[in-house]
């Protein structure tokens, strides 16, 4: 069900959250019941449980026997399944466990991981979601007692994944010497022409992505190439990655080179404008807005 509405997803985790519905659920996975069946195998107010899942579409009824429905299999499902995406006993698996209570948690003091901002692109990449603050992207500044302090904390949407995955595209070797080509094999941040190969880079980096590469490679302009693409050296990349997820985890993009200056925008990120303005994003841009303003 991913990709699914807010309403199912609340239904599962409130589904996730009690026990009871869940052993109900779990009871009738295994095969129909009768109500009294039901009764007599759960504690509580069962009639009035199922009378409730038969509303919400999770179980039908057949005079008194009760079933679940194709929809019901699936909330059954996730909300008994453990999503944690990440083998156990790694830091990753770790973040996700904490983040799985789906409370605020401080990225600096509570995360296990020294780069928490790259576990979060891999949890979105699978499809799970964070709670947004408009302008501050997959979280919030909040006041940490432990770190005492303002700081970037996360907090998990739902402890299953409600969004489409995000996936890279393959790029074929003809359209990497496509653009190699075009940037006559220049790297995009100095200008240089190594004798190694330059990497084509996405100039919007994949922990920003919200949604999965869709690019149709054979057809596109070289005005669409030199807005979605730049070349780099291999060093130059990861540098670059580098950066992108420090700008990811504390909302301020890096000066570019150590040069605090931004064609679009300020050094705070904000969602309206995205990675627009920031050198890393756009060193070819930068660099003429920046001699354009020297130049008076």
């Amino acid at each position: 069900m991913a990709g699914m509405d807010e309403a199912t997803a609340e239904l599962i985790q409130s589904v996730r959250r009690d026990d009871s519905r869940t052993a109900v659920l779990s009871t009738l996975a295994d095969g129909p019941q009768s109500a009294s069946e039901l009764r007599s195998d759960h504690a509580g107010d069962v009639d009035a449980l199922l009378s409730a899942f038969v509303d919400d579409g999770v179980l039908q009824a057949d005079g008194a026997t009760y079933e679940l429905t194709e929809f019901g299999e699936r909330v059954h499902e996730y909300a008994t399944t453990d999503w944690n995406p990440s083998n156990e006993g790694t830091k990753r698996a770790a973040t996700f466990e904490i983040l799985a209570d789906c409370e605020w948690h401080c990225s600096a003091c509570e995360l296990p991981s020294s780069q928490p901002a790259k576990d979060i692109q891999m949890l979105r990449k699978e499809g799970f979601e964070f709670v947004r603050n408009t302008g501050q992207g997959q979280g919030d500044y909040r006041h940490c007692e432990t770190c005492e302090a303002t700081t970037f904390h996360r907090k998990l949407q739902y402890p299953f994944p409600t969004g489409q995955s995000v996936t890279r595209q393959g790029m074929p070797d003809s359209f990497k010497r496509r653009v190699r080509d075009l940037y006559d094999h220049r790297d995009a941040f100095d200008g240089s022409s190594p004798s190694t190969t330059l990497e084509v880079d996405h100039r919007v980096p994949e922990i920003r992505w919200d949604s999965s590469e869709d690019f149709d490679y054979e057809s596109m302009t070289d005005e669409e190439v030199r807005e979605h693409f730049q070349i780099l050296t291999r060093s130059h990349n990861l540098l670059k990655s580098r950066k992108c997820e420090s700008c990811v985890e504390n909302d301020e993009r890096p000066p570019f080179l150590g040069i605090e200056y931004y064609y679009e925008g300020d050094a705070a990120y904000d969602d309206s404008l995205g990675c627009v303005g920031c050198g890393w994003y756009n060193p070819h841009e930068w660099r003429a807005s920046l001699h354009a303003e020297l130049d008076g």
